[in-house]
C-alpha cells in the first residue's frame, strides 16, 4: 500500500454529451513515446530536473501492462516521456501521444457514457498490482472506440479504493474534487518544490485522420472550437494539417509556471529543446 501512495508521487500532483461542464476535468497529463537517445538525456540537464521540474523514473504494473516512463511531475499536472518497445499497447510506439483529463468526481463517466447511448465511446478499468497477490482498483479511462491515430484523448477517474488510500475520506468522494482540493488532501502543506505548475497547451501536426479524429473528441466532449484550434478549461489543443504525414506530430508543449522566470533557451535532449519566456515555458520536439 505504501509503494502504491508513492506511485501517486510519480504521476505527481495530477493529477460526452451535454452533461460535461467546463468544471467537471481537468488537464491532467500528456504522455509521448520519443526515441531512445532523447529519453535516455531527459534527465541529464541540471536546471530541468533540480528547478523547472519534479523528475522521476519509474516501472509501473497493471492487469493490462507493464512499463517504464520517465515523468516530469509538476504542480498540477504531468509530463509523461516513454521509449519504444517490443509491446503493442497504445503508447509503447514512437510517436504515440496521449492527452488525458482528470474527472473531478466519482461517477462523471458513467453518465457520459449513459447519458448518450449513441456516443462510440468505452470504459476501460485499470487495476494497480502492488505484488502478484495484492492488486488495487486505480483508474478507469473514457476513451473514443474508434481510432486509427497515434494520438490517443481520455478522461480518468480515480477509483474510491485508490482516493481512500490517498487521505479521502468516504464524504470526501461524494465531492466535486478540484486539483487544489486533490493536493491539500494528499499532500498537506507540502509545497511543490519547483516550477512547473500546469500544462497550457500542445501544438500538433495531423493528418487526414488525425484531423477528423480531433473534430471527434471536440464534437462528443464539446470542446470550443476555434481555428485550428479546441479546447477545455484553459488548455489548448493547436494543429495543423499536413495531409502527407504518416503520423500525427507533436511540435510543442507549453506549460504555465508557478513564478516568471528570466528567458532562456537550452537543450534537453538531441531532440527536444526548452524555451522559458516569464511565466510560461515550451517544450520544442524537432
Amino acid at each position: 500500500m505504501t509503494n502504491l501512495k508513492l506511485l501517486l508521487l510519480f504521476i505527481f500532483f495530477s493529477s460526452a454529451g451535454r452533461v460535461l461542464s467546463q468544471s467537471k476535468m481537468d488537464m491532467n497529463t500528456i504522455f509521448v513515446c520519443i526515441p531512445a537517445t532523447d529519453y535516455a538525456s531527459l534527465f541529464s540537464n541540471q536546471f530541468v530536473k533540480d528547478t523547472l521540474f519534479f523528475c522521476k523514473e519509474n516501472t509501473t504494473r497493471t492487469d493490462k501492462d507493464n512499463y517504464v516512463g520517465k515523468y516530469f511531475m509538476g504542480e498540477f499536472a504531468t509530463l509523461e516521456f516513454l521509449q519504444p518497445s517490443g509491446n503493442m499497447n497504445f503508447g509503447d510506439q514512437l510517436n504515440d501521444i496521449g492527452i488525458e483529463f482528470k474527472s473531478r468526481k466519482i461517477g462523471l463517466l458513467d453518465s457520459l457514457k449513459n447519458s448518450n447511448s449513441k456516443l462510440e465511446i468505452e470504459i476501460e478499468k485499470v487495476v494497480y498490482q502492488e505484488s502478484d497477490n495484492e492488486k488495487y482498483a486505480w483508474y478507469d479511462a473514457l476513451k473514443l472506440k474508434e481510432n486509427k491515430t497515434n494520438l490517443e484523448f481520455s478522461i480518468l477517474e480515480y477509483s474510491a479504493e485508490y482516493l481512500k488510500v490517498l487521505g479521502f475520506a468516504e464524504e470526501d468522494l461524494k465531492k466535486s474534487i478540484s486539483p487544489t482540493d486533490f493536493n491539500t488532501v494528499v499532500y498537506g502543506n507540502n509545497k511543490y518544490p519547483r516550477k512547473f505548475k500546469s500544462i497550457k497547451s500542445v501544438e500538433l501536426e495531423v493528418n487526414t485522420e488525425g484531423l477528423k479524429y480531433l473534430k471527434q473528441v471536440s464534437n462528443k466532449f464539446h470542446f470550443k472550437t476555434n481555428k485550428n484550434s479546441i479546447e477545455y478549461n484553459g488548455f489548448k489543443i493547436q494543429y495543423s494539417l499536413h495531409k502527407k504525414l504518416q503520423k500525427i506530430r507533436i511540435k510543442n508543449i507549453e506549460i504555465n509556471l508557478t513564478e516568471s522566470l528570466p528567458k532562456r533557451f537550452m537543450a534537453v535532449s538531441p531532440n527536444i529543446d526548452l524555451a522559458i519566456s516569464n511565466n510560461t515555458a515550451k517544450l520544442i520536439f524537432k
